[in-house]
């Protein structure tokens, strides 16, 4: 477990290249005057295209795609390695922060949804049940990719961060946002589900040291999933939602399938924590789905994750209280430990943009149990979003 501390974390995500547009000490200045006593930055992450109020000559960013904003050590790496980020300003943003002393720095660790590294390396990607690559979302089951990601968070621990978050350590769903995203079928949750399943080479191999036919699933899903797109028939959510879970009932394989997933995820994120010193603390992002229930549907299982490492730090991304509030309640029965959950909120557009809602949200976590809160994200936020939080962190500045 973490080593004990004086106060709540009260944290706010942030990119390299917002804090580096205003300098480290402005930036921290900024962030101890809204209340906050840390900073959760961005050393691993993926592309985007992101509005930036804040930035100091962008108004949007596009980032350079799945790189390290930090000077890595390749001797540590094996077949996949990771690239470093361009400008060496933003390579040195995290140890601005720690010099400057005022805010604690914990590692946001994007792991497997890497563009970049899939694109290198194909034999190393997600695969759905035709065999086609899904390049942004590297494989679990790949050994080469298990030891990419142990050699990537040792390579973060050494910076100085009090601790690493990790994110997708699991498979990305389908309905991911990658960029030209064209489709005439409209997305359900069965037909979803059944596209994002990765029956690459590796997870073929994991599947049969358990005794699973994925051939055989693989040709069911195909079956299942190419009827429908040759059907004159458009499922509504809830038809959707009960074609899942009967699927989940009669196809015993399917069931089995989505739990060795779990397992492999579990593991993945167990050896890094054995990997990271014990002074490093190591929680996980377990989801981007909503509810959080539905993490399953990435490989994760969010009582295994919370115990495999410090714990878990949850998106609870509602757009009011009284849905953060159910979330929250089911995630701790879930995990069964409170001191094991960190809450994320969005205090803007689409999530609680009314301060009354934020306030709301916030008590719900805070009673709960959960003590740790972060907020998404600096360089997303307008300002008067930002006010909004100091004055429900500090009623009586």
């Amino acid at each position: 477990m973490t080593a004990g501390r004086s106060a709540p974390v009260r944290s706010i995500y942030a990119y390299p290249w917002d804090v580096a547009s205003r300098s480290a000490r402005e930036f921290a200045a900024q962030a101890v005057e809204l209340g906050l006593n840390s900073v959760t930055l961005a050393l691993a992450y993926h592309a985007g295209k992101f509005i930036s109020p804040h930035h100091r000559g962008q108004r949007v960013v596009f980032p350079e795609d799945g790189v390290v904003y930090f000077e890595p050590d390749l001797r540590g790496y094996g077949e996949i390695a990771p690239s470093a980020h361009s400008d060496p300003a933003l390579r040195h943003v995290a140890a601005d922060l720690a010099e400057d002393g005022r805010l604690q720095v914990r590692a946001w660790t994007v792991l497997l949804h890497n563009s970049r590294l899939g694109e290198r390396h194909p034999l190393h990607v997600a695969r759905n049940a035709w065999g086609d690559a899904y390049l942004y979302s590297l494989c679990p089951s790949s050994p080469a990719v298990f030891a990419y990601a142990q050699a990537l968070c040792a390579d973060v621990a050494r910076q100085p961060v009090r601790g690493l978050v990790l994110e997708t350590p699991n498979w990305l769903p389908y309905a991911h946002g990658y960029h030209h995203e064209f489709a005439q079928v409209r997305g359900n949750l069965w037909l979803e589900t059944l596209l994002g399943l990765c029956f690459c080479s590796h997870c073929r191999h994991l599947a049969a040291q358990a005794d699973l036919d994925a051939d055989a699933l693989a040709a069911q899903v195909r079956a299942r999933v190419d009827a429908y797109l040759a059907a004159p028939v458009d499922a509504a959510p809830d038809q959707a939602a009960a074609w899942l879970l009967a699927d989940l009932l009669e196809m015993a394989q399917l069931a089995a399938y989505l739990k060795l997933r779990q397992k492999r995820v579990a593991e993945l994120v167990a050896a890094i924590r054995d990997t990271v010193p014990r002074d490093r603390e190591v929680w996980v992002i377990p989801t981007v789905q909503r509810p959080t229930a539905n993490t399953w549907l990435e490989g994760s299982h969010l009582a295994a994750l919370a115990r495999a490492c410090d714990g878990i730090e949850v998106p609870f991304y509602e757009p009011s209280a009284a849905r953060v509030a159910a979330d929250v309640f089911d995630t701790a029965q879930r995990v069964g430990d409170a001191t094991r959950l960190r809450a994320i909120l969005r205090p803007g557009p689409p999530d609680l943009g009314d301060g009354a809602e934020l306030g709301a949200a916030l008590a719900a976590v805070k009673a709960a149990g959960i003590g740790d809160i972060s907020f998404y994200n600096y360089g997303l936020l307008r300002n008067d979003r930002l006010q909004a939080l100091a004055r429900i962190l500090q009623p009586n500045r």
